[in-house]
């Protein structure tokens, strides 16, 4: 960290209720006010709709905010979670977050189209006619399943996006590469999100690995400090970012109420307490 910037508990990872969390922007900040966590980005799936008044609340409250949005994108034979900072308004990388939010709601949309088959109480034509109170976090499809009893509980409802192959890697996502290219067009950071999320399971080698693949296509940094990292993720992650200078994070992935607690792990606005000096931000801030 350059000397002179001012040190900040930070936390670039959290989901507004413009995609599937539970909170507004404004009470996003407030509660990053009564934690205080001093450098936040909201950081929706596939939207960019949070930022105008993410920006106002964060000037009343004296909240310093990166722009930020995480973008779905096929890498090899999955899909992982990028999240893109500090960018500018630029066409091509909105066109392409809006081909990942399209994509992301035909999961969806064709998850019911197959189901329909199955029960008599669902269909498209009812799935498209149905809405739902977006603060309750989560997204229609499992909210339109557990609405209509075919689930009692709301985070059941995942499992049948498996069953029926309506799971992310079936879809046509952008790559990674092209999330990489619009990015950078647009001045801004590329940061992998959650690694644990894809490679809890391998070798500290197999994951330094994956790490080279991503820095080879021109990913900016890894979000290195997140709730659900084992110790060895952390570490690998950190000494991989330090050895080739690369931008490491700190991210909760706070929904709000919303899978606020899942296996015993805590996703609460400034869950991992880490601050800005312990990162490597680059000129974000």
């Amino acid at each position: 960290m350059k000397k002179g910037k001012k040190v900040m508990l930070t936390d670039l990872h959290m989901h507004s209720y413009y995609s599937d969390g539970t909170m507004s922007p404004r009470e996003i900040v407030e509660d990053a006010k009564k934690r205080n966590v001093q450098l936040i980005a909201i950081t929706d799936h596939n939207v960019l709709d949070s930022y105008t008044e993410l920006k106002e609340a964060a000037e009343e409250f004296g909240i310093n905010v990166i722009r930020g949005v995480e973008i779905d994108a096929r890498f090899e034979d999955i899909v992982v979670h990028i999240l893109a900072y500090n960018f500018q308004d630029n066409e091509k990388l909105f066109n392409l977050v809006h081909k990942a939010k399209n994509e992301l709601l035909e999961t969806s949309i064709e998850l019911i189209k197959r189901m329909e088959n199955d029960y008599e109480n669902i269909s498209s034509e009812d799935y498209e006619a149905y809405d739902y109170d977006r603060r309750k976090g989560g997204w229609k499809g499992i909210h339109y399943l557990f609405d209509r009893g075919i689930t009692s509980e709301l985070f059941e409802g995942v499992k049948y996006y498996g069953q029926y192959k309506c799971g992310h890697e079936y879809f046509d996502y952008p790559t990674v590469e092209e999330v990489i290219d619009a990015v950078h067009e647009a001045n801004g950071y590329v940061v992998l999100a959650h690694p644990c999320n894809y490679y809890k399971n391998n070798t500290k080698e197999e994951v330094l690995e994956k790490l080279e693949k991503f820095k080879s296509i021109g990913i900016d940094g890894v979000e290195c400090y997140y709730p659900a990292n084992s110790e060895m993720m952390t570490e690998t992650c950190i000494e991989f970012c330090k050895n080739n200078n690369m931008i490491i994070t700190v991210g909760s992935d706070s929904h709000g109420d919303f899978g606020a607690v899942s296996k015993g792990i805590e996703y609460y606005i400034g869950a991992v307490k880490k601050d800005s000096s312990e990162l490597n931000l680059k000129d974000m801030i």
